[in-house]
């Protein structure tokens, strides 16, 4: 049996004509090695199809740049991101253990000429040590649980420079918890809220939340 022989491919579709869809292996249950970051969730279509809007307004140019998932699980909005804009590098990160996933869906994909897969666990200091200065840093449902709020603060802090682009989106489960969250990142980023009109039309919730920040 192959590591990923009961996972499932998932289709996300994206407006540029001359792509295929983004396809990424998951494990809807979550209850496999890889937990519940081997799962497509709700948050992360909402962001990638935001992504995909502004690409196709024009309002998002990455060419030259490098952009930084954290926390890439299937590595589903970073994939977006390589099709709909080639001429930047993405790099999908992750605890060890999904790893091995991120390169499998890399591969899937055929993005190997501008993605790659690194280790990068927030809860050590040291971990994706050799991440160097990116231009925008993508986080999807990374505030689901409240002991990884402080290692998420601290790693956005970390990693962001004076010029980093931050799109945070996460699914609302417990408001109290969440607005810890946004008090802590608030001590070393300004950021704003991304309005539903700006979002993609059909793919958002009002129960999804998008951030854009940058450091103070």
């Amino acid at each position: 049996m192959t590591e990923f022989e009961n996972y499932i491919e998932y289709e996300l579709d994206i407006s540029r004509a001359n792509k295929s869809p983004v396809r990424v292996l998951q494990d809807p249950t979550g209850v496999g090695r890889c937990g519940v970051g081997s799962t497509v969730w709700d948050a992360g279509l909402v962001l990638a199809k935001y992504l995909d809007k502004q690409t196709q307004d024009g309002t998002l140019s990455l060419s030259g740049k490098t952009v930084l998932e954290l926390g890439s699980g299937t590595g589903l909005v970073g994939l977006a991101l390589a099709k709909l804009q080639p001429a930047c590098t993405v790099i999908l990160s992750d605890k060890s253990e999904l790893v091995p996933l991120l390169e499998r869906n890399i591969s899937l994909n055929c993005a190997q000429p501008n993605t790659t897969a690194v280790c990068l666990d927030w809860c050590d200091p040291e971990s994706g040590s050799d991440v160097g200065p990116v231009d925008m840093i993508l986080v999807s449902d990374g505030v689901w649980a409240s002991e990884l709020h402080t290692p998420l603060a601290e790693t956005l802090g970390r990693l962001a420079g004076e010029h980093t682009r931050v799109i945070l989106a996460f699914e609302s489960r417990n408001f109290e918890e969440e607005a810890m969250f946004v008090a802590l990142w608030s001590q070393k980023f300004r950021f704003h809220d991304i309005k539903p009109q700006d979002q993609h039309p059909v793919m958002q919730s009002e129960d999804i939340f998008l951030f854009e920040g940058q450091r103070k």
